[in-house]
């Protein structure tokens, strides 16, 4: 019974790491923000009742409730189910149950459409192609904020350096 348990837990090691990985390949690997660079990126987002709020890669969740906190509906795409489960069970426990989800997906396969802002800390050599699926895929005026890392085309039109927060806004004329 004990070697089941242990092979178990193994193999969920196993999985957890793998997920990793493919997460540094495709996004970003988890590495949550730190709180105070995420209360900025929610204070430059201004997000109020019923703002739409997409987090690109939302690992323990830690943005989406903050953005719920500001009373916008906040969903993340996540490719770590671990991280999804574990984002879920706590959005389940929490008074933002109705305003927090995270969904197992690689968030290049996702729609960004609806996107009043857009949430991301990912790695510098994906920014690039990240800005041509935003500016591609939201409408005029979304805001996107990014923990640490520009975009080579968007201009900045915020940003917090003692954080390291940048605000961008998709432009009215697409790039």
């Amino acid at each position: 019974m004990l070697e089941w348990i242990f092979l178990i837990l193994q193999l969920a090691f196993v999985l957890f790491f793998f997920f990793l990985v493919l997460s540094f390949y495709t996004g970003a690997p988890f590495v949550p923000s730190r709180l105070k660079s995420a209360k900025r990126m929610i204070e430059l987002a201004h997000i109020s009742k019923g703002t739409r709020v997409i987090d690109l890669g939302s690992g323990d969740g830690k943005l989406l409730f903050l953005a719920a906190s500001q009373g916008g509906v906040a969903i993340g795409f996540e490719i770590n189910p671990f991280l999804v489960l574990f984002t879920n069970i706590k959005a389940f426990c929490s008074p933002y149950k109705t305003r927090v989800r995270a969904i197992w997906k690689n968030f290049w396969n996702s729609n960004l459409s609806n996107a009043d802002v857009v949430l991301l800390y990912l790695i510098p050599w994906k920014m690039e192609k990240l800005e041509q699926k935003l500016l591609k895929e939201t409408k005029p005026g979304t805001l996107i904020i990014s923990n640490s890392f520009i975009f080579p085309n968007i201009p900045c039109t915020n940003k917090d350096e003692i954080n390291h927060v940048f605000v961008f806004t998709t432009p009215k004329k697409k790039v």
